[in-house]
């Protein structure tokens, strides 16, 4: 049986070989963290201006060991939205060793995000196969070891549709690109999102796990919130489809 550990610091050098088997399976530089940027979004938690602005707000890193190696781990943020009285959670990454998979340790480590967030809302990014070259699909296989589409059909199979709507994470540094290869799930799926609610969490997602920014706006980052919020409702989509 797995041992679950939670970090809230990337301090440890026990966190460090949590973090070198997240790199080998998320190796888009755009699309993944790297150690400098985990360790300045975890250093924002207890903000007071981010706070203030926002609501609280906590960061989490759970590792799974066996045998006293790191076979998986899952990364999220919950933020509570006080203005719509809900919470939501953000799963940045979800990943298990390939000697794991097809073990439920991936199920195992969804069901601690929803221990710890006991959110209203789950929100996670998945790689669009429609919106990838030949070459970026390859790669997304050859590190990570699943096929996209067997990926969004394992988180269909727990709740989990695709929002309709073209979702663009902003850049996670300068320097780097917007992420525009994904797509947008969420957790209940039954029936269409409220626009208010897509954009309270993608505000809260942006500013403070993206963009890091604890004053000011974001030009880019308001645009594609302006846009959530023309949408009214957001259909739901359940198909292993893109």
């Amino acid at each position: 049986m797995p041992v679950f550990r939670i970090y809230t610091s990337a301090a440890s050098p026990e966190f460090g070989e949590l973090y070198a088997l997240f790199r080998s399976i998320f190796t888009d530089d755009d699309e993944a963290e790297d150690l400098d940027g985990i360790r300045a979004s975890l250093a924002l938690v207890g903000d007071a201006g981010l706070v203030g602005r926002y609501g609280d707000f906590h960061e989490y890193w759970v590792e799974a060991r066996e045998d006293g190696a790191v076979v998986g781990g899952v990364n999220f943020t919950a933020f509570a939205v006080p203005e719509l009285g809900i919470t939501t959670a953000h799963i940045n990454y979800l990943f298990t060793s390939a000697a794991c998979r097809g073990r439920g340790l991936g199920s195992a480590l969804l069901g601690k995000v929803r221990e710890i967030s006991k959110a209203d809302y789950l929100f996670c990014e998945q790689n669009d196969p429609s919106l990838m070259s030949a070459a970026e699909l390859e790669e997304d296989f050859r590190s990570s070891g699943i096929d996209p589409m067997a990926r969004i059909a394992w988180w269909i199979r727990r709740g989990f549709g695709r929002l309709e709507f073209r979702y663009i994470q902003p850049p996670l540094s300068a320097g780097k690109a917007p992420a525009e290869g994904m797509s947008l799930n969420v957790c209940p799926s039954a029936s269409p999102l409220d626009a208010k609610v897509l954009e309270a969490h993608l505000r809260r997602f942006f500013y403070i796990s993206v963009l890091k920014k604890t004053v000011g706006s974001d030009a880019y980052a308001e645009s594609l919130l302006e846009d959530v919020l023309r949408l009214g409702k957001v259909a739901i989509s359940r198909e292993a489809e893109s």
